[in-house]
């Protein structure tokens, strides 16, 4: 019965999508929509056995493994809590089904990839939430959401090239369960094995936001929905981080190089999201520089394990409890940002302000807080490595706090509700998902811990070391804001969302133009002495001459899109060759 219940977790979000697109069971598939994520969720509470489909490609097989056991049920959670929220967030009408279709699509690819236990199930998985995620970015249809798409599905495309190619490289040498694929590395070339690394470095990093491929998430956060941004931000970004921790040599060999590079990009990307975030306007493009700086700090964690394979078992449980609090507050915060655009009433707003409140604490390592939990275990597993990384990642974690704290201030500034006397009451099936979504990520860190570190972490050294990060960021707020007030202090310099990936765009539309221009203007000419040639050759009728016109129109009609593909298919070859 588990095992059905497995497999159903996937395919139920799929059968509800068949069901939207019916006219006849429309008014059924929009009641249950919204709790489409259920059966994930007691699949990952009532325990689910291996289940293996052998007439599927390969032989398919789905389970929890280690990671599944812990994410999928905060993964499910956010899901069904943001589900809910849209229900009543969203207008009824056809717009809210087709925003429905996108979001269990993706879904369903999100939990596909969780349960997974072999590389094809799992890349089948990520495709599918990545390419369906693009529905949700492009929602509101509006020339800022097609910009945002447009930057997105590119930066998908470039990182399913990489991706594809990495997994046919590792599937050449070993069987395709994540065991021996991690294994292989060992057995691997040296410079095989560094090819691989960085195509899994690039293609899975897009997804988690790491500088130089984070440009996607401040442009599409703030266009897409809350509920959508809330499942982009919690869960759908932790995927790359997944992806990581199954195809990685990690615990399996040492690569101190890789290691302390990924730690030093990790430590550094979390420094610049809160630098990028800190001058943004909107409150949804401040949370999405906020994730980026919070996947750079989990990012961390993956270059240890690749430089000290014997701390990575300690490292992986850490891991993993962070990204169970970053999933559930993070979503509780988005969904807050969208809540917060309506009117309120006092009460509602007041009730808002608060939870917001704790939301942004929590995010920061308060004292009492799930997130100090995350980053005191955190803390604890890098005091064990080797110097200086043993006595310096405890202190760039109190940094990152401090970083996330100012941060924080700046989210609670822009989004602190105001009540409006003409509101109406707030629903209380809207609010409901929402409180629960925040009391999860503020309990469940405190549950995954042990007993020691919830004891460690209710004491007072804790406390004060959990303080201080947080004074510290607010006195350089009211420092800041006195001297600007003063006249003393220049504005911040405005950074537009996407920050250094809007000239790197300019630059690939100028390519792409070039392209295009090439198309219109030189192969006309090659194509005309090829039919010049083919005339004298076969004959002077007109069959080869209509031919080769079809041909030219078909590639002078080709857009930019069609330029980014061409060019990523010469890479794949290069790749392959």
């Amino acid at each position: 019965m588990s095992a059905l219940l497995l497999l159903a977790c996937v395919c139920w979000p799929l059968v509800l999508v068949a069901g939207l697109a019916a006219p006849r069971s429309r008014a059924h598939a929009r009641r249950l929509a919204p709790w489409a994520a259920l059966p994930a969720l007691l699949a990952a509470l009532l325990g689910a056995t291996d289940f293996e489909l052998p007439w599927m490609m390969l032989g398919a097989r789905l389970g929890l493994d280690s990671i599944a056991t812990v994410l999928l049920p905060v993964t499910a959670g956010l899901w069904l809590a943001a589900g809910l929220f849209a229900q009543h967030y969203l207008e009824p009408g056809a717009r809210r089904d087709l925003f429905f279709g996108w979001f269990m699509a993706a879904l369903a690819g999100n939990l596909l990839l969780l349960v997974a236990l072999d590389t094809i199930v799992f890349y089948l998985g990520f495709a599918l939430m990545s390419f369906a995620s693009y529905g949700l970015i492009v929602h509101e249809g509006n020339a800022r959401a097609r910009h945002a798409g447009r930057y997105y599905i590119a930066l998908v495309l470039i990182g399913e090239v990489c991706i594809i190619s990495a997994l046919m490289f590792l599937a050449s040498r070993a069987p395709i369960d994540f065991v021996s694929l991690r294994a292989a590395f060992a057995g691997g070339e040296p410079g095989r094995n560094a090819l691989i690394i960085a195509l899994l470095f690039v293609g899975f990093g897009i997804k988690a936001g790491i500088f130089g491929l984070h440009f996607w998430l401040p442009l599409a956060h703030p266009v897409a929905p809350a509920p959508a941004s809330a499942v982009l931000s919690g869960a759908m970004i932790k995927a790359g981080l997944v992806a990581w921790m199954r195809l990685l040599p990690l615990g399996e060999m040492a690569l101190p190089a890789w290691g302390a590079a990924l730690a030093a990009l990790g430590f550094f990307t979390a420094c610049y999201g809160v630098l990028a975030g800190l001058p943004q306007r909107e409150a949804k493009t401040v949370l999405a520089y906020s994730s980026i700086s919070q996947m750079g700090v989990m990012t961390m964690a993956i270059g240890l394990g690749l430089a000290f394979p014997g701390q990575w078992p300690a490292l992986a449980a850490v891991l993993l409890v962070y990204m169970a609090h970053h999933c559930l507050v993070k979503g509780g915060l988005f969904l807050g940002a969208g809540l917060v655009q309506h009117a309120l009433s006092p009460a509602a707003a007041r009730l808002a302000a608060v939870v917001l409140s704790v939301g942004a604490l929590a995010l920061a390592a308060g004292p009492l807080t799930g997130g100090l939990v995350a980053k005191l275990a955190f803390k604890q597993t890098a005091g064990l490595i080797a110097e200086p990384w043993g006595a310096t990642v405890p202190l760039l974690l109190s940094i990152s706090s401090a970083l996330t704290a100012l941060l924080m201030l700046r989210f609670l500034w822009i989004a602190w509700p105001r009540a409006s006397g003409r509101a109406a009451a707030v629903p209380f099936a809207l609010l409901a998902p929402w409180l629960a979504l925040v009391v999860a990520g503020l309990s469940v860190p405190w549950v995954l811990a042990g007993p020691a570190l919830r004891a460690e972490a209710a004491g007072l050294t804790a406390a004060w070391g959990a303080a201080w990060p947080l004074a510290l960021a607010a006195v350089i707020a009211v420092m800041a804001v006195r001297l600007r007030r003063a006249g003393r202090l220049p504005a911040m310099p405005g950074v537009p969302p996407g920050d250094l990936g809007i000239p790197l765009e300019r630059g690939a539309a100028a390519l792409s133009r070039s392209l295009v221009r090439f198309a219109n203007e030189s192969l006309p000419r090659a194509l005309g002495i090829l039919a010049g040639v083919a005339g004298a050759v076969i004959g002077s009728g007109p069959g080869w001459s209509v031919r080769l016109g079809h041909v030219e129109a078909r590639i002078t009609a080709w857009s930019v899109t069609g330029a980014l593909v061409l060019l990523l298919a010469a890479v794949f070859a290069w790749l392959m060759a």
